[in-house]
């Protein structure tokens, strides 16, 4: 068997109640692999930098193609190696796309062998691991923030702050802590995306929440700012855990992080931080060094579905699940959501999804529906 052929594209989803924060025109667009192999079968991958940079995902896999048309899909290691390109493949958007590649030769993979994809990883599986629900929008009033609560079927609930003022985003954790009783709150300020605290502003802000038991806070500086980070986590943890990650991949990056002492919870996106091979890698390392792995979650059906077999078959401590739903396989969300909840994981051979051709021809890609930010001054790292 061979690989036949590559080909990525974007699908362009109404996403919650079409006034998502970030995405101006009410629609989000994940970015689709699926590779083709000569005897028949696709394998589907998903790349979380579909959600940014959504135009470049159909040339950047064409190109990658024609380092791998030929080869045998199984070798999936083989292959892998062989989408190194110098120097601009060993983290960020390249390596994103590579990892959705390999996700495909995964489910490809479990397809022959008829097994789910976490059977390919360990043949024993683990339901220890906590689960939380991801949603409370940086926008979100007290009141919303404890409507959205409502909704918490899970171990615990991040939101996310950083737009309002801080005296106003107090309130709206002090709403949230009161909510959510004995289950567990995790603060998110999303600073690899807003870019607008310094180490000083981010330690005031994360001791001010010292008597809220939270669980961590996260991304309290731009991923690109591991130097200031360490001054963050010497005067906040470990009463306040500092958790990063979803916006670093590739060894070097997450290297970098594992081995800096001042990270408590780590956050691999198998969508985003270079597949399953490398996501692997990097619990393992954590593990080791004594950190705590919480799987970042936020796109289609395909990246929950890819994250639980990675939290099923390794030492993982969390797995994220967002609130904000696609419309798009939000059937299969809703079903890979029940699997968590009960702990029953029945999946099929591979990843165990399939995009069919009308759930494409549904929903076309939106043109400039890439992630985008209003009203906010960026500053530079």
């Amino acid at each position: 068997m061979k690989i036949t052929n590559v080909d990525g594209y974007c699908l362009s989803s109404p996403y919650g109640d079409g006034k998502v924060f970030g995405q101006p025109l009410g629609v989000k667009s994940i970015g689709i692999v699926e590779v083709r192999t000569s005897g028949g079968l696709v394998g589907i991958g998903e790349t979380y930098s579909g959600v940014y940079v959504p135009e470049l995902i159909e040339p950047t896999v064409k190109f990658i193609e024609s380092l791998i048309v030929g080869m045998n899909p199984l070798n999936i290691e083989d292959v892998y190696n062989s989408m190194d390109i110098p120097f601009v493949a060993m983290s960020g958007f390249i390596r994103s796309v590579i990892g959705a590649i390999e996700m495909a030769l995964w489910d490809i993979k479990g397809k022959v062998e008829e097994k789910p994809l976490y059977k390919l990883f360990n043949e024993s599986s683990t339901n220890d691991f906590k689960v939380y629900n991801s949603g409370g929008s940086v926008s979100f009033s007290p009141d919303e923030i404890k409507k959205d609560i409502e909704d918490v079927t899970f171990d615990g609930y991040k939101m996310r702050v950083g737009v309002q003022s801080w005296g106003d985003d107090l309130k709206r954790i002090d709403t949230a802590k009161k909510e959510l009783g004995s289950k567990k709150l995790m603060v998110d300020s999303i600073m690899g995306t807003l870019n607008t605290w310094d180490k000083y502003m981010a330690v005031d802000n994360i001791n001010s929440l010292r008597h809220h038991d939270l669980t961590w806070f996260e991304e309290p500086l731009h991923p690109s700012n591991l130097k200031d980070l360490k001054y963050v986590w010497q005067n906040c943890s470990p009463l306040i855990p500092i958790a990063t990650g979803e916006g670093l991949s590739g060894k070097l990056d997450f290297d970098s992080y594992l081995d800096s002492g001042c990270v408590d919870v780590i956050q691999p996106d198998v969508t985003y931080c270079g597949g399953f091979i490398r996501a692997k890698k990097i619990i393992e390392k954590a593990k080791s060094n004594g950190i705590k792995v919480a799987l970042h979650v936020w796109g289609s059906s395909i990246s929950l579905m890819s994250a639980l077999h990675l939290a099923i078959s390794t030492d993982v401590d969390w797995l994220e699940v967002p609130m904000v739903q696609l419309e798009v396989m939000s059937d299969e969300f809703s079903k890979i959501k029940e699997n968590i909840d009960n702990k029953k994981y029945v999946f099929n051979s591979g990843l165990g999804l399939e995009i069919s051709d009308n759930i494409k021809n549904k929903y076309p890609f939106v043109n400039n529906s890439g992630y985008k930010l209003k009203r906010i001054t960026l500053s530079v790292s």
